[in-house]
């Protein structure tokens, strides 16, 4: 048992409640249509990549220069971000990866990057609202006493 009296074992059934209510809904509603499921799982996963891979490019850019300049990490991320959209200019042009009448790799490219985009704010906009809830929380509590008393000076 912990201090609040709850036990590892009740703290671990709340996930899995979680899970078989959702689990029912599916199998209630259906999966949709799945058709589609890997060309987008793939489309996002090379945006992902390649857009991942250039952020961390200019991550090491910064890191190369506070190591008085080795260019090693610079490197290895720009050959990354080449393998990366290789692999992308690859798979979209010799695959039928096009989605929603895209008609060439550039607008699924860009189609990728604005959907990548949406959910990053939406993501971040989440974060930033747990994090003022947390922040609200924490200052809303009564202080707390110490349970040591306080040293003279």
């Amino acid at each position: 048992m912990n201090e609040k009296g709850h036990s590892l074992e009740q703290l671990l059934i709340i996930p899995l409640l979680l899970l078989s209510v959702i689990l029912i809904f599916d199998l209630i509603l259906g999966l949709g249509e799945v058709s589609t499921a890997f060309k987008r799982f793939a489309n996002a996963l090379l945006t992902s990549y390649t857009l991942g891979s250039g952020a961390m490019l200019g991550a090491m850019f910064f890191y190369a220069d506070s190591r008085n300049k080795p260019l090693s990490p610079l490197i290895g991320m720009l050959f990354a971000t080449f393998v990366g959209a290789v692999l992308m200019l690859f798979a979209l042009s010799y695959s039928d990866l096009l989605l929603e009448g895209n008609g060439s790799m550039q607008a699924q490219f860009f189609s990728n990057v604005v959907h990548l985009l949406v959910v990053t704010s939406a993501i971040c906009a989440a974060i930033g609202l747990n994090a003022g809830l947390l922040m609200s929380f924490i200052s809303g509590q009564p202080p707390r006493t110490m349970p040591w008393e306080n040293e003279e000076e």
